[in-house]
């Protein structure tokens, strides 16, 4: 699949909005979550891509999300309470920065403060912020109160520029490819969600996934 310039597909990507919750608009399918089939191994070909949990998981749910989006600060409880109750469970997260420039630079300091293993650090101080990040001022200040190295970050991004954009793009293309109407939405084992849900829910998708109880 050719990439397109990250600038273009961002701006392809300007007119997504935030999902809200899965079920908003269509009846909850196995316990609330609105699920499809979709390709899944090739999700999990990026190395470069930060997960939280368990290395030998039995079940991996890959995020995509921005941090300007009211309903993926809404999930880091829900997932959060996951991976505390579930110790087979990983979540991948990839960065989506659909909501503008501040969002894209945003995502480029969590990514390259992964270089220093302040990554998660970054996208809980991100994420947990109570307002939006309205400029990348802001952005770097919740970094630095992260406990970043702030000089070291900087050289990391110029450094590691083409490669944190690579990620960016890819992420972007994966969206397209899955069709994706906005954040956040959530790939479970193969299964799609397009939107958020509770814990509880991400609960009983994973024990039918385990169970192989039919998913519909």
């Amino acid at each position: 699949m050719k990439l397109v310039p990250l600038s273009a597909a961002l701006v392809a990507a300007a007119t997504l909005v935030a999902c809200g919750p899965a079920d908003a608009n269509s009846p909850p399918q196995n316990g609330g979550a609105m699920v499809m089939d979709v390709g899944f191994s090739a999700l999990l070909r990026a190395p470069a891509t930060p997960f939280l949990g368990a290395e030998d998981a039995d079940i991996t749910i890959i995020g995509y999300m921005d941090y300007n989006c009211q309903y993926c600060k809404m999930m880091i409880p829900e997932l959060e309470g996951l991976l505390a109750a579930d110790p087979k469970v990983r979540i991948l997260y990839k960065e989506w920065p659909i909501f503008g420039e501040v969002s894209e630079n945003a995502s480029r300091l969590a990514l390259a403060a992964g270089y220093q293993g302040k990554y998660h650090d970054v996208h809980k101080a991100f994420m947990s912020a109570p307002s939006r990040i309205d400029s990348d001022a802001t952005a770097r200040r919740l970094a630095t109160e992260a406990g970043v190295d702030m000089a070291r970050l900087d050289t990391d991004l110029a450094q590691n520029r083409a490669a944190i954009d690579a990620v960016l793009r890819r992420n972007t293309v994966e969206a397209s490819a899955l069709a994706l109407r906005g954040t956040p939405a959530f790939v479970v084992n193969g299964i799609l969600i397009p939107g958020g849900i509770k814990q509880q829910q991400f609960e009983t998708l994973i024990a039918r996934i385990r169970s192989g109880q039919p998913l519909y």
